[in-house]
């Protein structure tokens, strides 16, 4: 499937920018989000709230996905208007938080913050459609890894730059950072056109949703909920737990950027790494040590409580999490129908996303309940009972994008 007059590069340009701005987001919700809200005296269940409702849009991602497939926006396609909708939304909302206190309009911000990741989930819902659709399947794992990386390279700058930010002007300082950061997706999206997809077969068609009821294709709904949560138990409660041991202490604000920067650099080696194991040994084998790794790095948050392994530890974390997020995304392209891409991409990611909100709604609880050192080993191990599933999964997976008759 071919894009007119968009060239192999631009499109590895493309999405390097798109995810870039993901990781824009990332610096702050996993690095500053719940200390800034825990700073300005929030209680720990109403952050757990807040958290777990920012994910409700990414839930909702097959309503975007669907809408996408079915309805030509405004005439001008069905990909690139909704991302550059999406990204307005977004940008527009992260200007609106700027302006508001969290101590006396809580609620507010947190409105203000599931706005966001509703343009947000729009533009990278269609973004991965789109990738689908102009990717041919040889090329799936290096366009993952340049979204992995534009996302940990985002991850990687801007947590060094918000932990300096905060430090000097606060926390809402950082809105207003994100806010200009994400209209510049623009410039390329006002260049890219629309896919092809006129060719027979190609177009929207409500029989492709049989795809979804393959045994494989709900185990890998079932394999990717649990994994994630599982995921999010650990990554999101790292910079939580760095807060708790640094305490008031000098600098604190700088070494939780620099925990996330680490972090960072770790998710760009990861993500490289994940293209080169799953074009050489397969997504079977770059599953399976994305499994060890991600159990091996719950492990070692258990037993290290000084900031200074934390720090240590982030870069091992972040090259599993590199290779965590990029090789279930090529195991997500390689499960799709093209004719519902986007439809089909938004319920996979939609059992990702409930992942997520379960794990921000219930792991700090846990946390408090069992300690972060137990919690994080308990995770690990859990995870390890993911392989099973795993295996029967991509032995049954059929090879290249579906096309269900």
């Amino acid at each position: 499937m071919q894009t007119k007059q968009v060239s192999r590069n631009f499109k590895f340009m493309l999405f390097t920018i798109l995810y870039f701005v993901q990781g824009v987001i990332a610096a702050y919700q996993l690095n500053f989000f719940k200390p800034h809200l825990d700073s300005a005296g929030i209680a720990p269940n109403l952050i757990g709230l807040a958290a777990s409702l920012a994910f409700i849009p990414f839930i909702l991602k097959f309503l975007f996905g669907f809408v996408s497939d079915k309805v030509n926006l405004f005439g001008r396609g069905h990909r690139v208007p909704y991302m550059m909708l999406g990204v307005v939304i977004c940008s527009s909302a992260f200007l609106i938080a700027f302006f508001v206190d969290p101590a006396s309009n809580f609620r507010v911000l947190a409105a203000t913050i599931i706005l966001a990741t509703f343009g947000m989930s729009m533009f990278d819902t269609v973004a991965d459609a789109y990738a689908i659709e102009v990717t041919p399947e040889e090329d799936h794992s290096r366009v993952q890894s340049f979204m992995t990386s534009g996302r940990a390279i985002g991850l990687v700058i801007l947590s060094f730059l918000f932990g300096i930010i905060a430090s000097r002007y606060g926390y809402n300082a950082i809105f207003l950072v994100i806010s200009i950061l994400l209209l510049f997706p623009l410039v390329m999206l006002f260049r890219t056109p629309e896919p092809d997809l006129i060719e027979a077969g190609k177009r929207f068609d409500w029989s492709a949703f049989r795809a979804l009821l393959q045994p494989q294709n709900l185990l890998l709904s079932l394999q990717l909920l649990v994994a994630y949560y599982i995921f999010t138990g650990i990554d999101g409660l790292v910079a939580l737990y760095a807060s708790k041991l640094l305490g008031d202490a000098d600098g604190a604000l700088q070494t939780l950027g620099n925990i996330g920067t680490i972090k960072g650099v770790g998710m760009i080696l990861g993500a490289i790494a994940a293209s080169w194991i799953v074009l050489r040994y397969g997504k079977r084998t770059a599953g399976l040590l994305t499994l060890i790794l991600v159990t091996i790095g719950g492990l070692l948050f258990s037993q290290f409580a000084t900031v200074p392994s934390i720090m240590v530890i982030s870069f091992f974390w972040g090259i599993a999490s590199g290779l965590h997020w990029a090789v279930y995304a090529v195991i997500i392209m390689g499960s799709v129908d093209i004719r519902i891409a986007a439809s089909m991409v938004a319920l996979y990611q939609m059992m990702i996303n409930i992942g997520f909100a379960l794990g921000e709604l219930t792991m700090i609880n846990f946390a408090t309940a069992l300690g972060f050192p137990s919690l994080f080993m308990t995770l690990g191990f859990a995870n390890l009972l993911l392989i099973p599933l795993f295996l029967y999964i991509v032995k049954n997976m059929k090879s290249g994008i579906q096309e269900t008759a």
